[in-house]
């Protein structure tokens, strides 16, 4: 008797879970699912070409049984490694649907360069603010390009700054997120500013690993424009048929002899703003143009000194030749 008891209380126990389950349904249907135009299905694996770190279109379909207030649509796909951080995802709503409506709606998701070739699931959830939903589960396959290489990371030695006449040391790290291995892949650095640039080679990276170049240098010229620059690093792979660039930046401080002012006539010049020059600035021009006067006329003055001991030189070494002159005239007299 208690065992009969005990089934039928577990009969009543299973029956209000099942309507409640049922009760919890959206009444709405995901009619289909589209991504990059490719259909896909709940109970098969669809395969698919994806470019990593490009966004593809998602397309949802779906038809309401009945008037649906405040609905929400999430997919997101499960199963990958770092999806606490560089989830594929998207969202759209809340919106609103009128019974036997049927709805497209255009949504979007990107693929990380972390994904790698292997199956993963598509969900699609239709939501509201009840706790009512509807569950979409799309298998996919994704399947990496056959050449594709990453620019890494670029480390510099130093890190911070760099200072004239100092050898800047570069390493590039390079990873193969494609399914053939990549062989003799030109490195190249350039500051184009400086007009300096340096290459270097690594013979092989397998795909799926990752592989770093030897210090490149390139020796900083004495002297330039203090600040950032740009640092061009280009990657030329598959016999110069595929390339990847990427840009970073150095701060450059010229050497300290730079700073040494040159000595001359300084020309101040006062760009047409269509405003007038502060006093500050005013001073601040008269004090150069002072400066500068007053280092011309100590260089004048100093010229004109030593071109007078010259002409004083000129005229005794003169006297001295006519006087030894006539002193042999004089003698030869007297002979």
């Amino acid at each position: 008797m208690k065992t009969r008891i005990s089934a039928i209380l577990c009969f009543c126990l299973i029956t209000i879970f099942a309507l409640a389950a049922t009760a919890s349904a959206l009444p709405a249907t995901l009619e289909q699912v589209k991504l990059d135009g490719v259909v896909l299905e709940q109970d098969q694996v669809t395969r698919l070409d994806i470019e990593k770190n490009k966004k593809y279109d998602v397309s949802v379909l779906i038809e309401a049984q009945e008037d649906i207030d405040d609905m929400e649509i999430k997919l997101f796909v499960a199963g990958f490694e770092y999806s606490a951080t560089e989830r594929a995802e998207d969202h759209y709503g809340p919106v609103n649907m009128d019974q036997d409506e049927s709805r497209k709606f255009n949504m979007e998701i990107e693929f990380s360069d972390e994904f790698e070739q292997d199956e993963y699931q598509l969900r699609v959830i239709l939501m509201n603010k009840d706790d009512d939903e509807t569950i979409g589960r799309y298998p996919i396959k994704l399947d990496v390009p056959r050449n594709s290489l990453k620019i890494e990371d670029v480390l510099f030695y130093p890190e911070t700054k760099i200072n004239g006449k100092e050898a800047l040391m570069t390493s590039v790290r390079i990873e193969n997120n494609g399914e053939k291995t990549q062989e003799d892949i030109k490195v190249r650095v350039s500051i184009p500013d400086f007009e300096l640039a340096a290459t270097t080679y690594i013979n092989e990276i397998e795909a799926g690993d990752e592989k770093e170049t030897e210090e490149i240098f390139l020796r900083m010229p004495k002297c330039g424009v203090e600040g950032l620059h740009p640092v061009e690093i280009n990657v030329e792979y598959g016999e110069g048929h595929y390339k990847t660039t990427e840009r970073a930046y150095i701060n450059f401080m010229p050497d300290e002899s730079c700073s040494v002012p040159e000595e001359g006539t300084v020309q101040v010049i006062v760009a047409e703003t269509g405003t007038e020059p502060t006093a500050t600035e005013t001073e601040a021009a008269q004090e150069v143009v002072q400066k500068a006067t007053g280092n011309t006329a100590k260089i004048r003055k100093a010229l004109e000194i030593l071109l007078l001991v010259l002409v004083v030189l000129l005229v005794i070494i003169g006297l001295i030749i006519g006087f030894t002159r006539l002193g042999r005239n004089k003698e030869e007299e007297d002979y």
